[in-house]
């Protein structure tokens, strides 16, 4: 299964420049529960701004999206993890058919975590199963926006505090 997810405010923003517009650590506390032990799936820009000395999220496969894989394998070097990575691809589906081939105990659910960019291409690419979007509450300053997810989705409450709700979508039949 792949599964997007996405913060967002009431006016669709998910960024500001490199970094979150909004401090919710519940959602960070979420996100980390769920994607656990699973494939993380995320551009350059949204891996380059995770936070913490290492270039990967641990416990899970962290694959970066790029045009330039080789140059970031070489860059990085010993300080990619065997395991969790980071590992670079330059397509979405590559990353997911090397998952599939490296870390067969890892592949239960592949989360695409952003940016933009990744977010339209899984959609336009028919790549996206499910979505669980943490609508944040409030008009928020930024730059980066989310691509209008259509018509063939329907969202269920799955999870809702003072700050935001997060609503599960899947396809409608």
């Amino acid at each position: 299964m792949n599964t997007l997810l996405v913060a967002m405010d009431e006016e669709h923003l998910i960024g500001r420049g490199d970094e979150l517009p909004w401090k919710l650590p519940e959602d960070l506390r979420l996100f980390r529960k769920r994607t656990m032990g699973n494939t993380l799936i995320m551009g350059r820009k949204t891996w380059q701004s995770l936070p913490g000395d290492k270039p990967y999220l641990d416990g899970r496969i962290n694959f970066v999206i790029t045009y330039e894989p080789d140059r970031w394998r070489e860059e990085l070097g010993d300080k990619i993890h065997p395991t969790f990575g980071p590992h670079f691809a330059d397509t979405i589906e590559l990353a997911i058919s090397t998952a599939h081939r490296q870390f067969p105990e890892f592949v239960s659910e592949f989360f695409i975590v952003g940016g933009r960019r990744i977010y339209e291409l899984a959609m336009r690419r028919n790549l996206v199963d499910r979505m669980f979007i943490t609508h944040v509450k409030g008009k928020h300053i930024g730059d980066v926006y989310f691509p209008d997810i259509g018509d063939e989705w329907v969202g269920r409450s799955e999870h809702q505090t003072d700050d935001f709700e997060i609503m599960e979508y899947v396809k409608k039949p």
